[in-house]
């Protein structure tokens, strides 16, 4: 399986352009609100502790930490035919922090930081060497959410 890194260039123009969209830097106005509320799943850690929280709207999904701040978000864009899922910090410069591909995520190096995998229900979260590291309830967008909190538990956000 030959995987499909972003490039530079346009495919990396175009995701940075989405990813602008998405994550608002810390202490700004939000702008327009979406009409209907995230759906809320608790981002659980191996031992089943609250680490955190997905919000998830239908375009995108949010991650927030324990202490109410936005860590980050993860959201999709078509390029080059091809669906991309990319995590994006929640900070002034907004970049690119990594990737998600055929339930693995990857950092900006294209280094490989894990697996995610989900359910109608459950996502789950596994580090390179397949050791769990937890799971969240993820009952809409269930692979976006799932590569979202894979970014979370995994250390990119």
């Amino acid at each position: 399986m030959r995987l499909h890194r972003p490039s530079s260039g346009l495919l990396t123009a175009l995701l940075l352009a989405a990813a602008l969209a998405v994550v608002r830097p810390p202490g700004t106005a939000r702008g327009a609100e979406p009409l209907l509320p995230p759906l809320s799943a608790k981002i659980l850690d191996a031992k089943q502790q609250p680490v955190g929280e997905a919000r998830i709207y239908p375009n995108f999904v949010e991650l927030v930490g324990a202490d109410g701040q936005q860590r980050g978000a993860i959201g999709v864009v078509m390029a080059q035919g091809r669906v991309q899922l990319f995590l994006v910090r929640a900070d002034t410069q907004r970049r690119l922090i990594g990737w998600a591909e055929a339930h693995r995520l990857y950092n900006s190096e294209a280094e490989l930081v894990g697996y995610y995998t989900w359910t109608p229900i459950w996502s789950y979260v596994y580090d390179p060497k397949m050791n769990p590291v937890g799971r969240a309830q993820c009952l809409a967008y269930q692979g976006v959410c799932a590569a979202g909190i894979a970014g979370y538990l995994l250390g990119l956000l």
